[in-house]
């Protein structure tokens, strides 16, 4: 359930009865329970608050200190604890988390040391604090923040209700859209790695492109998104990206894609919309990943995934056919144990026919 303005000047601590409403559930308990926290089932202590998605989970935060508990629709009736029921707990919970997060105290406009050019426009209501450097003809929009020894690059772009937090760097002529998140170390927009064999050298191949990134987009830690060679290398609104992944150049993800921390994504691959690339996948160059495809850890892609398929190994294959030949690989020793005895059956019976044949002669 989306916030109202009048119910977003809530804060903590609270009572089981606004945390309910807060997220459209049906309360089981006492609304004038105080609720001074958020845990985890393992960490919970009084006055917290624990959600469980299933029994098992039910049963571990009956028996803890926890306060009250968020849980499904289905979960049964009987309970110790108070109870907030809704159809998705995660997600509820999820959005009673986001009531607890501190307040971000910052001091609205340009801090005095920031390295800031003339032709640069700041929305009056953004942020930019001390150390970062930001180049010519920057435009960074409403309530934005930028925050220390950040470095924005010459005709870059950041959209309205940005966050892009310390030592991020985002290079020149990158667009950045609306309620984007970029954590630290991140470098957008660095050049794609090209270059063309001369005479025994390797001369540089120029990346005269960009990177554009759609709304709602989060960006890990220490990731890496190459500017393209020509054109610009895209990710999609709503697409989310775990820490230390890489994207090369002239790559284009679709809306809504999950990107697992040590993907690496090599040049001119396109991504569909709302994809999965579990941690560690290796994803070839100039190939096609349908939507809604799912590429399981490690998995190496070299060649195109079709809409909607579950692939994983190396090289991937259908995830079915994989487990399949991972059976039959597990069945190899004894496979060779038998091999090897039909082997010396075969010799054995070798040896008497010879044998029967000099008796004969």
């Amino acid at each position: 359930m989306a916030p109202t303005s009048s119910r977003i000047k809530l804060k903590p601590p609270f009572q089981l009865g606004q945390l309910n409403h807060w997220v459209g559930g049906i309360l089981e308990g006492d609304p004038e329970l105080v609720i001074k926290g958020v845990a985890s089932i393992e960490e919970a202590e009084s006055g917290d608050l624990v959600f469980a998605e299933d029994e098992r989970h039910r049963q571990h935060a009956q028996s803890t200190p926890a306060s009250a508990v968020v849980v499904g629709l289905d979960a049964p009736a009987a309970s110790t604890k108070p109870v907030i029921r809704v159809a998705k707990p995660r997600q509820a919970f999820s959005e009673i988390l986001a009531l607890f997060i501190p307040p971000v105290e910052v001091e609205k406009g340009v801090h005095p040391d920031v390295a800031l050019d003339a032709t640069t426009t700041v929305a009056e209501s953004a942020t930019v604090m001390r150390g970062a450097v930001i180049g010519r003809r920057v435009k960074i929009g409403r309530n934005s923040i930028i925050y220390p020894l950040t470095y924005i690059g010459d005709d870059a772009t950041i959209g309205d209700e940005c966050v892009i937090n310390p030592q991020v760097t985002v290079c020149r002529e990158v667009h950045i859209g609306n309620r984007v998140i970029i954590h630290p170390g991140a470098v957008i927009g660095s050049d794609g790695f090209g270059y063309v064999p001369i005479s025994g050298s390797l001369a540089k191949v120029p990346h005269i492109g960009t990177v554009e990134i759609g709304d709602d987009v989060e960006i890990g830690a220490n990731v890496t998104i190459d500017r393209s060679k020509t054109g610009a290398t895209q990710i999609g609104a709503g697409t989310k990206i775990d820490n230390l992944v890489h994207i090369a150049h002239n790559v284009k993800i679709g809306a809504g894609c999950i990107i697992v921390a040590q993907v690496g994504i090599a040049g001119s691959v396109t991504v569909g919309k709302s994809v999965i690339l579990a941690g560690q996948a290796g994803i070839k160059d100039h190939i096609e990943i349908g939507d809604e495809a799912v590429v399981l850890a490690q998995a190496g892609v070299i060649g195109d995934v079709e809409p909607g398929t579950q692939v994983s190994g190396y090289p991937a294959r259908p995830h079915l056919q994989k487990l399949r030949e991972q059976a039959m690989i597990a069945e190899l020793p004894e496979l060779r144990r038998r091999v090897k005895n039909l082997e010396k059956q075969i010799e054995e019976l070798k040896s008497g026919m010879v044998t029967h044949t000099d008796d004969r002669s």
